[in-house]
């Protein structure tokens, strides 16, 4: 791929881990409140569920570019090289499918969110939906394009599929 790809999926994988840090201080910030004071934060739980979609979706297109994602290669590793080659462009296929319904899936509810104010939450602590549906959309498509990416170079015979490199 292009190194300005691999610089913003990057990008997206250091925001995700950024959101691991600011969730780790909400979640400390919850149970010392907890403890210490008998004053819990009210938004623990919505910014928690909020921050792990983003978080997930945040680092998996750099994970599945750098060949991170768990892969078992007992039976890939012992085919000949076109069933190899084959199976690579089914899954990267399979994967960007897979990524792309989501998107489908996706937009109706990004759409009506936006238009009616959806919010997590309850009176204590609100927290706008639509910019985590949106957020989740783009995210979706990084992860389709790579994964369409990879079906096409394995598709060529291009041997750098995270599965055969050695990144």
């Amino acid at each position: 791929m292009k190194p300005w790809i691999d610089r913003a999926l990057l990008g997206l994988h250091t925001i995700g881990a950024a959101t691991l840090i600011a969730l780790v201080g909400v979640i400390a910030y919850d149970v010392l409140g907890r403890l210490l004071f008998n004053r819990p934060f009210p938004g623990t739980f919505e910014i928690t569920s909020a921050g792990l979609v983003l978080l997930t979706f945040l680092q998996t297109p750099h994970a599945m570019r750098e060949g991170k994602l768990l892969r078992v290669t007992f039976f890939i590793d012992r085919v000949p090289p076109l069933l190899r080659q084959i199976l690579e462009v089914l899954a990267w296929s399979i994967g960007g499918a897979i990524f792309l319904v989501f998107v489908v899936a996706g937009w109706e509810p990004a759409i009506e969110g936006w238009k009616s104010a959806e919010f997590f939450g309850n009176e204590a602590f609100r927290l706008p939906a639509s910019p985590l549906r949106f957020s989740a959309l783009v995210l979706w498509l990084a992860g389709a394009a790579v994964c369409i990416g990879f079906a096409v170079e394995a598709l060529r015979g291009r041997v750098d599929s995270p599965s055969t490199s050695t990144h």
